[in-house]
């Protein structure tokens, strides 16, 4: 399909419902920006979302959908978002939206992708092609504003960071994705004891009880960050930060989002769809018959995760963090 550029001035992209997975959803608004110059650009979002396009000035409208809204509720929002004449609809979730509110050009409900397409990124902007154009790869963002920014240095002042720190993240949305509190307690003694950095634990209030958990198990000092940041607030510490160590979660993509380096532990998620994609960034993951088996329960006993030892997170993390920049 071959568009003629001038006839695209409003466009609506419908993104996704979890953070990380919206984290990787935002390269195709940046395609979409880049190709699209004199367009306005508006984003529909779970609420969970609302945070990280709220304050993001390539976003004209942010339009949020609660799937538990009443069907009235959701009528009258598709009535609303036909009135607003969309010229171009980049669905990323296959909802029927597109196709209720008639845009001139949209991206297919049914998509297949090639098999050489693994990473969740890297379908999203495959979608483009339908438009004809020849997207780049660009990279994952979070627009951080100033007084975010701000917040993070005051923060750092006030528990007396200074130096270099790593950012440990020991929760996940799902238990299965967790690596042991144990192990992490054991690599943040080291980083502290033998790298001579600080660590800093991070989560949402859903963590503050692994993280409680994991420090209480600790000898040395930590600080913990749980509920004290915002969104963007967070993407601002780990782009700070000289390491994020962190299960499959959304402060992984986070920090993709903003440069920062990863060393990331995967179990039964598959790390070439959803790893990080950073050239310094580095996976560990143990390859099993069972694994990545992508299912919400075990039936071996967490295997995948018990075997990630606490010597070989630690020796990866000693590398990142001083052996190279």
């Amino acid at each position: 399909m071959n568009i003629e550029k001038s006839q695209v001035n409003r466009i609506l992209v419908i993104t996704l419902s979890n953070i990380g997975d919206i984290i990787l959803t935002t390269p195709v608004i940046k395609a979409l920006k880049e190709e699209f110059p004199q367009a306005r650009i508006d984003v529909m979002v779970g609420p969970d979302g609302r945070g990280i396009f709220e304050r993001d000035p390539a976003v004209f409208k942010l339009i949020i959908y609660d799937k538990h809204l009443p069907i009235t509720e959701k009528r009258r929002l598709q009535l609303k978002l036909k009135k607003l004449r969309y010229d171009l609809v980049a669905d990323l979730r296959n909802t029927v939206f597109p196709m209720l509110i008639g845009p001139k050009f949209r991206t297919s409900t049914i998509q297949r992708f090639p098999n050489s397409l693994l990473h969740s990124r890297a379908k999203h902007l495959y979608r483009l092609k339908s438009f004809g154009m020849n997207v780049r790869n660009p990279s994952s963002y979070i627009h951080i504003p100033k007084e975010d920014d701000e917040y993070i240095s005051a923060l750092i002042a006030k528990e007396n960071i200074s130096g270099q720190f790593v950012v440990i993240n020991p929760g996940a949305k799902s238990h299965i994705k967790r690596w042991s509190e144990e192990g992490f307690a054991t690599i943040a003694d080291r980083i502290v004891s033998e790298c001579g950095m600080k660590v800093i634990f991070i989560g949402t209030d859903n963590d503050k009880e692994v993280v409680a958990a994991t420090a209480i198990k600790m000898k040395g000092v930590y600080h913990n960050f749980v509920n004290k940041t915002n969104i963007r607030q967070l993407a601002a510490l780990i782009k700070r930060s000289r390491l994020l160590i962190t299960n499959d979660s959304a402060p992984l993509h986070l920090a993709c989002a903003v440069g920062a380096k990863v060393l990331a532990i995967f179990g039964p998620t598959n790390p070439k769809k959803y790893g990080p994609t950073g050239e310094l960034d580095f996976v560990i993951s143990k390859k099993l018959h069972c694994s990545p088996c992508e299912n919400a329960q075990c039936a071996y006993d967490h295997e995948c995760m018990k075997l990630i030892s606490a010597e070989e997170v630690f020796n990866s993390a000693k590398v990142m963090v001083e052996g190279y920049e």
